[in-house]
């Protein structure tokens, strides 16, 4: 099965490359900092790195991070009920906890959470967010993540004088969003403030209440970013975010569907940076603090509070022409707050990581890292990561990149599961398990070509292979429900991404991916809620001298299963987004599920039938 469609897709592949090699084209250079930590041409990396730009997201006009990133090859996501509910976001077939993700360099890591892993029901999207960089595979080396990947969303950067706007939009389920931004600058001071607030009544969560009741959600964010240049060199810059969250749910005891959630959640970031014309050195320190609380018939039943701290230094430099080189390194401070007169528990960890980058007359370019971690209380890891990029084609007619990265990484058990398993609800084989670090290690290969038939006509194709595993995996126990377990032997994903872009006229282009993507636990049973194929087909249509655009898309999803073995549906979504763009405002409009398909992404939960919404903006 693995041979037969990797063939299928790479002589795909090699046929539409032959069938272009000679035509004319311009290569465009697209500049990433999530890769290496610092500023490198995308056509440099050999990691497999993808970017959404700012028109793009815009356009599409997602109201939460996982419907932005659902058509991203490689990423699958689940939800479970609506806005609000718990989400999980994955990266080639790896966890969502495995995912490190990042708003303007604060890592959003909850260490309260389920397995440590990001709220992603409550990172919306709105005009405040300007790009997002997407990093694949093991990046153990140089983020102390695992082997999901990066997530690194940039907000809007500050321009000369002052600027802002106002949006407001609303839709299905008595949904509606407001957003208003102010920012500006001169070459000392500039900032950044946005405010966004969301609410809706939403749908019944639960397949099985009749009751008729429906599962509201509200959220209220408040991102604040400023900096100062002292002179050319210095710069110093201070970002806050505050989150708070509000979501209705079901069955929180089997039997009430009075339930409620409460998040909050507030980071800092402040950094100093010197950049010189060779070398640059920053020093930062993030703190983030969270807490949940939950409600049963408008009682408090439950709650939990935590932090994260962490410094970091981050230097790179480049010595010649042909060598530079990155180091750096992090601490961070764990804590989970106790309850009812329990201690806190805390943990830190020390990492240090370099990498050299290097290349040979412009055509290959490689990059070789390693970092060590030393954790208060699993010990010592060494990780590593290797990537390599060559380009044999790369004239003002076209290019062509073959690239390849490996790595390794490891995660230490949360402290919400080293809490859980000493705690009174643990029994059984959890009270037994002393648990340990997962490992993990991939590699992938890739090739990128870049193609313009005419100064307007051009395609863009993109196809990678990769294979990972994860060794030791901790899980919770779904049969007996005892608490966390840990697997001994490996749980792998492995499978093959393709990509093409065309833009067939500067009005039109056709958009298509697929990603095949088998996966299997240490029994050798395929992973939960993981499709196994996953394809977006779609259009984008520029008009009127690019002021207004329509996207198409059809998303497809196959081949999945729930926790239980059964097989949860085969779906296609159908969406439409347009926005037109008049002097300075800016409407749009969204319908997603357009043929309103019935369909569950996890069992027993409902998801949104056909909606629609539409907005306003106005940019002053």
């Amino acid at each position: 099965m693995y041979s037969r469609n990797t063939q299928t897709l790479l002589a795909s592949a090699i046929a539409l490359v032959t069938l272009t090699a000679n035509a004319n084209n311009t290569q465009l250079e697209e500049v990433v900092v999530t890769a290496s930590r610092n500023e490198t041409p995308l056509r440099q990396v050999g990691a497999s790195v993808s970017v959404i730009n700012e028109a793009d997201i815009q356009l599409q006009a997602a109201t939460s991070l996982n419907e932005l990133l659902r058509n991203q090859p490689g990423i699958t996501t689940s939800n479970s009920g609506g806005l609000g509910k718990d989400s999980a976001l994955r990266i080639r077939g790896e966890e969502g906890y495995r995912t490190l993700i990042m708003i303007d360099g604060v890592e959003m890591t909850d260490p309260t959470g389920t397995q440590a892993m990001s709220h992603v029901e409550h990172l919306n999207i709105g005009p405040d967010i300007e790009r997002v960089e997407i990093l694949r595979g093991p990046q153990g080396f140089i983020y102390g993540a695992d082997a999901g990947g990066v997530i690194n969303i940039f907000t809007r950067t500050s321009q000369q004088g002052i600027d802002g706007g106002i949006a407001i939009e609303g839709g299905s389920y008595n949904t509606q969003k407001l957003n208003a931004s102010l920012s500006g600058g001169n070459n000392t001071l500039d900032g950044f403030i946005s405010a966004t607030s969301i609410d809706s009544d939403g749908f019944n969560a639960r397949t099985d209440d009749e009751s008729g009741e429906t599962d509201g959600y509200e959220n209220t964010t408040l991102h604040v970013k400023g900096a100062i240049n002292f002179n050319s060199k210095f710069r110093a810059q201070l970002v806050m975010r505050d989150q708070n969250a509000t979501s209705e749910y079901d069955n929180c005891d089997f039997e009430v569907n009075n339930c409620v959630a409460e998040f909050e959640q507030g980071i800092a970031r402040l950094s100093l940076r010197y950049a010189g014309e060779t070398t640059q050195q920053q020093l930062a320190y993030n703190s983030s603090d969270i807490e949940r609380r939950f409600f049963t018939n408008d009682l408090q039943s439950y709650a939990i509070s935590g932090s994260l701290q962490k410094a970091e230094y981050l230097g790179d430099k480049k010595f010649n022409n042909t060598v530079s080189a990155v180091w750096g390194s992090d601490y961070k401070k764990e804590t989970l707050d106790g309850r009812d007169g329990d201690a806190d528990q805390t943990r830190d960890q020390l990492g240090l990581f370099a990498e050299i980058q290097s290349h040979f007359k412009d055509t290959i370019y490689v990059t070789a890292g390693l970092r060590h971690d030393d954790n208060e209380d699993f010990g010592k890891h060494n990780s590593y990561r290797v990537t390599a990029a060559w380009l044999p084609l790369q004239s003002n007619e076209q290019t062509l990149k073959l690239r390849t990265s490996g790595g390794t990484g490891f995660r230490a058990p949360a402290l919400s599961e080293i809490a859980y398993n000493r705690g009174p609800w643990a029994f059984g084989d959890a009270l037994e398990t002393d648990l340990n670090a997962e490992t993990s290690e991939g590699i992938d290969l890739g090739l990128d070509y870049f193609l313009a038939f005419t100064k307007v006509q051009e395609i863009n194709l993109g196809i990678t292979f990769f294979s990972q595993k994860v060794e030791n995996e901790i899980y919770f126990d779904l049969i007996d429900y005892s608490g966390y377990l840990q697997a001994e032997g490996k749980s792998e994903s492995h499978g093959v991404e393709l990509s093409v872009d065309y833009q067939i006229t500067s009005r039109l282009t056709l958009l298509a991916n697929n990603t095949w993507n088998p996966t299997q636990d240490r029994d050798g049973e395929p992973r939960v809620r993981r499709p196994e194929n996953t394809s977006n087909l779609g259009a984008r249509i520029s008009l009127l001298q690019e002021n207004f655009n329509l996207l198409v898309n059809l998303f497809n999803a196959r081949d999945a299963i729930d926790i239980d073995g059964s097989k949860l549906d085969d779906y296609s979504l159908l969406s439409l987004s347009a926005n037109w763009k008049i002097a300075d405002w800016l409407l749009s409009a969204r319908i997603d599920n357009l043929s309103n398909r019935d369909y569950q992404q996890v069992s027993g939960y409902n998801t949104a039938e056909r909606t629609i919404n539409a907005g306003v903006q106005y940019q002053f």
